[in-house]
């Protein structure tokens, strides 16, 4: 059986279907699986191979030219399923270019931008988290339940990025925090990150390092912090794989709603999730929930005015008073737990 799987970002989201991948391909072992996966994606699980995983990593498709050298790319393959597990508007108008009788997509509720439009066969909806709305797509394609082992989660990283490591000189012993979502309204408050820090220092006598991507918010954060506390500062210096290093020998990383936070949660790493804007049980670490502080039905109520259940699935609370709900003392407590003091 040959099958295409598209997912080709977020980067947190694609830890989340590497598991999948991994069982489906255990499971199934007449399986051959073709992952189109976004390029930033690939850097990361590049090196989390499997002789029947092949992945044909892209650049997400922007205009007319682009869609036609993907067909071109993928004219000599022909696939028996597609997995469509990723629904928006560029990603949608990929299907019609992979040849299949069977496409898989979401359900109604969570096919983004008429999704449903561009497969035949749909997965059935549950308000649960992402990694197991994926494995849905595998066991509607096997017909029956998929498997997942701890090991699953694990992403590979090569030798190379950890060298590349050592070279900037982190100490042993370490906690992560990485300040930054992909938007304002996620964050965590600098005034309670950097009261976090010094507690941290204080009590565990451990050195923060602060950890994120290249854009401007991430090192707008990183520096409010930096000016007020003194912290290792790695943002925007580290590939992906190198940012799964630090990650991988942090002894807590601390995120928002963030991909980081998962990149933490496939190397092993406890994760103090920080979610209010979203549900954390929709998208938060998915082995590191009991970690997981999460301020979302109180943010309905005390900024929506409304109770979960007069909301939609959709909803979020699009306000940055609502991860202000997440007091210092509560994410010290998730600390000790971890760190055992």
């Amino acid at each position: 059986m040959k099958v295409a799987l598209v997912r080709l970002s977020a980067i947190g989201d694609c830890t989340l279907v590497l598991p999948v991948v991994r069982a489906l391909l255990r499971q199934r072992p007449e399986l051959e699986l073709y992952w189109i996966i976004g390029k930033a994606a690939y850097s990361l699980l590049k090196d989390s191979a499997h002789p029947r995983l092949h992945y044909i990593p892209i650049d997400k498709p922007k205009n007319f030219s682009d869609y036609r050298k993907l067909k071109k790319q993928l004219a000599e393959h022909s696939f028996d399923a597609v997995l469509a597990m990723q629904a928006s508007a560029r990603a949608n108008l990929m299907y019609p270019l992979i040849r299949s009788p069977r496409k898989i997509g979401f359900d109604k509720t969570r096919a983004r931008d008429w999704q449903w439009l561009f497969t035949n066969e749909r997965i059935d909806f549950s308000d649960e988290h992402l990694h197991d709305s994926f494995k849905r797509f595998a066991e509607l394609l096997i017909q029956n339940k998929l498997e997942v082992s701890a090991d699953d989660w694990l992403i590979t990283l090569s030798h190379d990025n950890a060298s590349a490591i050592a070279n900037m000189s982190l100490p042993e012993n370490y906690v992560v925090i990485n300040p930054a979502a992909s938007k304002l309204e996620r964050c965590w408050s600098t005034a309670n990150t950097v009261q976090l820090i010094k507690q941290i220092k204080e009590r565990y006598q451990l050195p923060v390092v602060l950890t994120g991507g290249p854009d401007k918010l991430d090192h707008e954060l990183a520096q409010q912090i930096e000016s007020q506390v003194e912290v290792i500062n790695c943002v925007g210096k580290t590939n992906l794989q190198q940012l799964a290093v630090i990650l991988h020998k942090a002894k807590v990383c601390i995120a928002p709603d963030t991909g980081p936070a998962h990149i933490a949660n496939g190397v092993g790493t406890p994760v103090i999730g920080l979610y209010a804007v979203a549900p954390s049980k929709l998208s938060g670490p998915y082995l590191n929930q009991k970690y997981t502080i999460d301020k979302f039905e109180q943010a309905v109520q005390q900024l929506l005015g409304k109770q979960l259940h007069e909301i939609g699935w959709r909803m979020r609370v699009h306000n940055r008073q609502a991860m202000d709900l997440i007091s210092v003392d509560e994410v010290m407590a998730k600390l000790s737990l971890i760190l055992k003091a």
